[in-house]
């Protein structure tokens, strides 16, 4: 995954699809920026905006969003490289100064959200509707489970509809050339097809010892690259809700409470079980010079002829599975015998869902009409909406209060250990009086902290980073835990002697030479194919192999190489037969077009999407120019250490 990031991350593919997920932080999802409360000043600012600040707590609030965010898109192909190969931190900081930047040039606009507007709004999201309905009991639920007042919620809605005002007036009616719809339908249009041979200094190894004076020359000549960055030892208590949940027995009022405040989640949707014989319409099938529009009511009257003809064989006694397996054209359900399973009130097009209605139990329907085709429906069973009572749900009201509960506790918990060394206990007499023990780390720095018990926190780390020795921090808390930390003692920056980072040095001088090498395999290759366009005599004697590309345009990612800018411009000014090659980061690519398919005429409705498309494009490219605009005329001020 992180390859294939690596290969497409000049594109203007990924460049837009970071930009539209700023622009998603800044304008619309607001909901992560009102959880727990206000910004707040904790953790100190760590930016300014033309005199606004940007807090600590904000920005890290924000950066954890947007991780989930990916991890949520990546599941379990996101990783830690990931995060930094993408610049998240970046990114989070980004959208938080494009926001306060925008609300400043929005009040500078006169743009306003009336009471009315903001009320309207709030009552029309999903999160706070029962039955079709607004539901006071669901607003306050979701406030208090995310810990926000309805003054700072109310205030980020608000800012969010302002946002999305300021974002409309970019949505331009620009005019389009024809010379841009044809560039544009040549991109997309115009297909080559590449041999290619694809190494990097893997496949070139040299076998070689260094001698010390090769590795000390090596290593005087790049100390920089081998520093050691600051590092500290941490004393600090971790403090987990699991650790209390077996001493917490809840109320039969407080689960009675939570279960009528929850009572949503505990709907179950109106569901069916069906089987169907679906008919396709197929167009293929019908003869003669007719108009497409003939054409499709021909091939509609032939499926809904057959379908009928089948219903009638149903309805005669014939067996409802065998004629689904023979005549359905469903290839999943088809086989076993038209059956849909079970599945929940909204899963179907409305058409077929308003003909389940209808139905009897064991009831056949008359041929309804989709745009799948025709389908002979069966009814096996239909279970009405309804609340699940309390008794079904109780373990689990019962799981979800132990679990707020033991939340609270580690809350409350932290908060008189870091009172007790407010008062003069170190840490660890404070952590012990609480039931509570300290963990001591050994030395770590900012880029390299392997601390399991710890994991993938950046509160912790930019807590720990920004405290002065001997300080004892305010309780951090996070999903998982809360923390308080105190820095034992901290080591600067320096440069190692070699024997105490040979072990480093070593494999780098060997990367260096293998590197050297392959270069000079590359030039000879090089020069093999200026004498003659034979890729395979060019890589003859050699561990490497010739691939083939299938078709692509200039706005596709070659299959098997990525989304480089440099092969795509080259392979598409060349002419069929003609190689070259490329360097690109530590890879080097030779390539042949072995075939070339021009593009041809737009008809109406591509020049349509296309124009649409390029309008698009320029409302973006306008709004991101603005933007930028906005920064530079704006003074803004970053502390990178807080980051």
């Amino acid at each position: 995954m992180l390859s294939i990031i690596r290969e497409h991350a000049d594109s203007w593919m990924i460049k837009s699809i970071l930009w539209l997920i700023i622009i998603a932080f800044v304008g619309t999802i607001f909901y992560s920026w009102g959880m727990g409360g206000a910004s707040g000043s904790a953790g100190g600012a760590i930016a300014t905006v033309a005199g606004e600040k940007i807090y600590q707590q904000e920005y890290e609030r924000t950066f954890n969003n947007l991780v989930d965010f990916y991890r949520q898109q990546f599941r379990n192909q996101f990783t830690n490289e990931m995060i930094k190969k993408l610049g998240l931190k970046t990114q989070a900081l980004e959208a938080l100064i494009q926001k306060k930047l925008l609300l400043l040039e929005a009040e500078k606009q006169n743009l306003r959200v009336s009471d009315a507007e903001l009320i309207s709004h709030i009552r029309s999201l999903p999160v706070f509707q029962n039955n079709k309905k607004f539901s006071k009991k669901s607003y306050d639920s979701y406030l208090q489970s995310q810990r926000t007042s309805p003054r700072d919620f109310e205030e980020n809605q608000r800012q969010s509809l302002i946002l999305d005002k300021l974002e409309k007036l970019f949505r331009t009616s620009s005019k389009v050339s024809q010379g841009e719809i044809r560039e544009a339908f040549t991109n997309k249009e115009e297909k080559a097809k590449l041999d290619y041979v694809r190494f990097n200094s893997d496949h070139f190894q040299v076998e070689k010892s260094f001698t010390d004076q090769e590795l000390n020359d090596f290593f005087q000549a790049n100390k920089k690259q081998f520093e050691i960055p600051p590092q500290i030892r941490v004393e600090y208590v971790k403090l987990e809700p699991k650790t209390y949940l077996s001493q917490i027995e809840p109320r039969d009022e407080d689960i009675e409470d939570y279960y009528q405040t929850k009572i949503a989640d505990f709907r179950v949707k109106k569901n069916y079980r069906a089987s169907h014989v679906l008919v396709h319409i197929k167009l293929t099938e019908v003869e003669g010079d007719a108009s497409p529009e003939e054409k499709q009511k021909q091939a509609e009257d032939k499926a809904k002829a057959l379908a009928t003809e089948l219903r009638e064989k149903i309805k005669a006694g014939a067996d409802f599975g065998e004629i689904a397996k023979k005549h359905s054209d469903d290839p999943g359900s088809g086989p076993k015998g038209g059956s849909l399973g079970e599945f929940p009130k909204g899963t179907m097009v409305s058409a077929f869902e308003t003909a389940l209605n209808k139905l009897e139990i064991d009831g056949i329907s008359e041929p309804v009409l989709t745009p799948f085709g025709y389908h002979i429906i069966r009814l096996e069973s239909r279970v009405e909406e309804r609340i699940k009572p309390l008794e079904a749900v109780r373990e689990e009201v019962i799981q979800s209060l132990k679990e707020i509960k033991a939340r609270q506790k580690v809350r409350r918990t932290a908060k008189h250990i870091y009172q007790e060394t407010e008062k003069g206990s170190n840490l660890k007499s404070a952590a012990e009086n609480n039931q509570a023990q300290t963990i001591v780390t050994g030395f770590f720095s900012r880029e390299n902290h392997n601390l399991p018990e710890i994991g993938d926190q950046p509160q912790f780390f930019n807590t720990a980073f920004s405290l002065e020795e001997n300080k004892v921090s305010q309780p951090i808390h996070t999903q998982e835990a809360s923390f308080i930390l105190k820095v034992t003692s901290n080591k600067q920056a320096y440069i190692p002697k070699l024997e105490e980072v040979r072990k480093t040095v070593e494999p780098a001088l060997t990367e260096r030479v293998n590197q050297e090498y392959t270069s000079l395999k590359f030039k000879e290759l090089e020069q093999k194919l200026s004498l003659g366009k034979d890729l395979g005599k060019a890589i003859q004697g050699l561990d490497l192999s010739i691939r083939h590309t299938p078709s692509f345009s200039r706005v596709d990612s070659i299959p098997g190489i990525g989304n480089i800018k440099e092969i795509k411009e080259k392979t598409f000014a060349m002419n069929v037969g003609d190689i070259s090659s490329t360097k690109v980061r530590n890879r080097f690519y030779l390539f042949k077009l072995v075939e070339k398919e021009e593009a041809g005429e737009p008809n109406k409705e591509q020049v349509q999407e296309i124009i649409q498309q390029l309008k698009r494009e320029k409302s973006i490219q306008m709004f991101q120019e603005w933007v930028e605009n906005l920064k530079i005329r704006a003074e803004i001020m970053i502390d990178k250490n807080l980051m």
